[in-house]
């Protein structure tokens, strides 16, 4: 298994990311000032802050752990009850609980405001309070909020209703499409896991089975680390502690190659961040604007740790190889070619024993049908699942979408002979 001190390690540095971002951001925010449409609000750093807290919250036995929710959530306070907090949630009814995020956060770790939850219960009674329509995950989100803060509502009314029926209409409820994601859905799919289950606090019956859902986060996690997108990809890997499911040996490898990545930069970079840009400043100025790119990722990476550690969650170490697919990893890595410059999942895979790569053939796969697919290119496509169907890999979410595309791709060339196989972009 994964070392637990490594996990609690990696748990601490994003809690001092997020000291570091409520001192720097929870007043006012960042504004790039060479681009002033990439800003971040307050009150999404104050929000997700809080979230961060929450999830190490059952982790204070570890003293480290312990000073650092005590002495961030403190900190956190001030900006989470602050005065324009309070106009929001008594200004704007149906936006209330989204406004008091960081407070009903803070009070399920015993840091109280009754004055607050006076105010919030009464803002939750008003006419218009169910005004705001939601996708269902939000509306998961709010069930969620509800369900959290209920225990300091002092308020029968303030009582979370619960509709057993909206999980299914979330992204959980229904198949991915896996072959030309969207990150919005893949988004979706995290966040109503996020809720469902109580950052992973609570088993849940999620409305589809635990292994059709890890299958599913196998095939966009592979094509979140060939973007790269740690961002989305820490989120996906919240899949298997949450579900409390044994981790995959895609999600064991996706997992070791964000650690690596942690490892070689500091913290881990998001999709946005410019490490060319950001050797080029020093002191607050580089702080700021690595915060402000990359704390989201850290604090997912913080997440990720924090659910990891619960008892049997850990990732493994080593990929398991029994069983391995012989040559299937050289057949893949053959057929997707040679990149440059080498993405991190190449350098991770090629550094490892072949019976380990041949154990991860999986995640290569996957990667294979998201590169064809994304260049509208069936022949390699088929090429791939040809390659799935010889290493026994056909039996998944990803491949059968794929066999599905060929097919209409068939019929597509049979309606309009002169466009090809493939159908433009």
């Amino acid at each position: 298994m994964w070392s637990e001190a490594d996990l609690a390690r990696r748990l601490c540095l994003a809690l001092d990311m997020a000291g570091r971002a409520v001192s720097l951001m929870a007043a006012d925010g960042f504004t790039d000032p060479d681009d002033a449409s990439l800003s971040i609000r307050p009150e999404k750093v104050v929000g997700e802050t809080a979230l961060l807290l929450l999830a190490a919250a059952p982790l204070m036995s570890n003293g480290d752990i312990r000073k650092r929710v005590d002495l961030v959530a403190r900190r956190l306070e001030p900006y989470a009850r602050a005065e324009r907090v309070r106009a929001r949630i008594c200004l704007e009814p149906s936006l209330s609980l989204e406004h008091a995020l960081a407070h009903i956060c803070l009070s399920r770790l015993g840091y109280l405001d009754p004055g607050l939850d006076a105010l919030l219960a009464a803002s939750l009674e008003a006419d218009g309070a169910g005004g705001c329509e939601r996708l269902p995950h939000r509306q998961l989100e709010q069930e969620w909020m509800l369900r959290t803060w209920f225990p300091w509502a002092n308020s029968t009314a303030c009582a979370p209703r619960i509709d057993s029926r909206l999980p299914r209409r979330t992204a959980l409820g229904r198949p991915t499409d896996l072959l030309s994601l969207r990150k919005d859905d893949a988004y979706a799919f995290t966040h109503a896991l996020m809720y469902l289950t109580d950052l992973g606090g609570r088993r849940a019956r999620p409305p589809r089975s635990g292994a059709i859902l890890a299958a599913e986060a196998d095939a966009v996690l592979a094509s979140c680390l060939d973007e790269p997108d740690y961002d989305l990809g820490g989120e996906i890997l919240l899949t298997w502690p949450y579900l409390q499911r044994r981790w995959s040996a895609s999600a064991n490898a996706g997992f070791a190659i964000l650690a690596s990545v942690e490892d070689r930069v500091g913290f881990l970079p998001s999709p946005g961040v410019s490490l060319k840009r950001a050797n080029t400043l020093s002191g607050e100025e580089r702080e700021r604007y690595v915060l402000s790119r990359s704390y989201h990722t850290a604090f997912v990476m913080g997440l990720l740790c924090a659910a990891a550690l619960s008892e049997g969650r850990r990732p493994s170490a080593r990929i398991p190889a029994r069983g391995a697919p012989r040559g299937a990893a050289a057949e893949f890595l053959a057929l997707i070619g040679p990149i440059n410059p080498k993405p991190d999942w190449r350098a991770y895979m090629e550094a490892l024993p072949e019976a380990e790569q041949d154990a991860a053939a999986a995640l290569l796969f996957n990667i294979c049908l998201r590169r064809a697919a994304s260049r509208r290119d069936l022949s390699a496509l088929r090429a791939a699942l040809l390659a799935g169907q010889r290493h026994g890999l056909l039996d998944a979410p990803a491949p059968r979408q794929a066999a599905q595309l060929l097919r209409r791709g068939a019929r597509f060339a049979d309606i309009f002979p002169s466009a090809g196989a493939a159908p433009p972009a």
